[in-house]
């Protein structure tokens, strides 16, 4: 049978035709975002607007990053300024890299954007600095890049509060283990405290590591007499289905980790439905990411251990704040951190009554 081969010209063709498709749709989707600016600024506020910010997230349908707009918006209003959640009225999918080119090509005056440590986000950061468009990075840095600010928390201390959590829970393992009669985890051959941290693989491996150092050191420092071993788990982050697959293959394997600590939503979200599935309520701690309103349930329910977060609000309100400053006086602080809380049994109860409230 003849194999079929492509001629070197109808390969240049090709590469011709999808040159054009790709500019094409970047220049629908420039005239679109221009046209629902100007929608938005006469129409549905009835106002006009002394600046257009864009804000970019690898992920905005999360509650999360809905949160932090929210604040933004909120804050940007104030100061007779728009922000919009680029990308969430367009049909097609971008990814971040993708929105960065459509909103320096719009020409917007100031970009709000969730970092990632790319080489090629940290070249269009350059390229909107370089046409005098200031960024924002939110949460995770690209720390080499030329954005006029970073709003977050250092990952070295992410880390080491969640290596604090992790020996609270290790604590309570034993203690369920005595009550137990568990000889493997109090007896003279007492096993090695197992954690896993889920890393995803959408090219946050600067962050992760440096987290990873800090949950490592504070482990080390709490628990000079004990033994625990460490290691990371690569989540393919492409949809919510593969997470879950990734998730099901560690509950899957002989010895499943003592502690997981996620640091996304939908990991915890994950890992606590899987820790439910595979009947391993007690036996395993989760340490979670987030304050939703299922994590919060899991908390009380005592199925999650405890869960980190950023004031999501605050992270909105600061990166907007940032990008007034900047254009307002040419320059803002390098570097900005937002609070750090930790939700646990003691104090899970006023986050639900909040959340009770806001629906009201």
């Amino acid at each position: 049978m003849k194999k079929k081969t492509i001629s070197g010209k109808k390969l240049f063709i090709y590469l011709i035709l999808t040159a054009i498709f790709s500019v094409a749709v970047l220049s629908v989707a420039v005239v679109y975002f221009r046209i629902y600016t100007a929608e938005v600024s006469d129409d549905s506020y009835n106002r006009t607007f002394s600046r257009y910010y864009a804000m970019i997230t690898d992920d905005y349908k999360s509650s999360f990053w809905q949160s932090v707009y929210g604040g933004a918006l909120e804050e940007a209003l104030e100061d007779g300024v728009f922000v919009e959640l680029f990308g969430s009225n367009l049909t097609y999918n971008y990814s971040p890299e993708e929105l960065m080119e459509m909103a320096i090509s719009a020409h917007v005056d100031g970009i709000l954007v969730s970092g990632n440590g790319r080489e090629e986000m940290t070249e269009l950061i350059g390229r909107a600095a370089e046409q005098g468009i200031p960024v924002v990075t939110m949460y995770s840095d690209n720390e080499d890049s030329d954005r006029c600010s970073f709003v977050g928390v250092n990952g070295y201390t992410i880390g080491s509060e969640y290596g604090k959590q992790a020996v609270r829970a290790r604590e309570e393992l034993l203690r369920l283990a005595e009550a137990a009669g568990d000889d493997a985890w109090t007896g003279r051959d007492k096993r090695v405290t197992s954690v896993a941290v889920l890393f995803d693989d959408s090219g946050f491996a600067y962050d992760q590591n440096v987290i990873l150092s800090g949950i490592v050191d504070a482990m080390s420092k709490e628990m000079r007499n004990a033994e625990f071993e460490i290691r990371s788990v690569t989540v393919d982050s492409t949809n919510p289905f593969s997470v879950e697959e990734s998730i099901h293959s560690v509950f899957m394997e002989e010895q499943v980790p003592d502690i997981f600590v996620c640091l996304s939503e939908l990991d915890t979200t994950v890992v606590y439905q899987a820790v439910v599935d595979f009947n391993m309520v007690g036996k395993v701690k989760i340490l979670g990411y987030y304050d939703s309103e299922k994590i919060l349930d899991a908390i009380s329910r005592n199925v999650v251990f405890s869960s980190l977060t950023v004031n999501a609000e605050e992270l909105g309100k600061i990166g907007v704040n940032a990008l007034v400053e900047y254009n307002e006086y040419g320059n803002t602080s390098q570097y900005v951190t937002a609070d750090l809380v930790i939700i646990d049994r003691s104090n899970v109860a006023e986050y639900m009554k909040k959340v009770e409230e806001d629906e009201e």
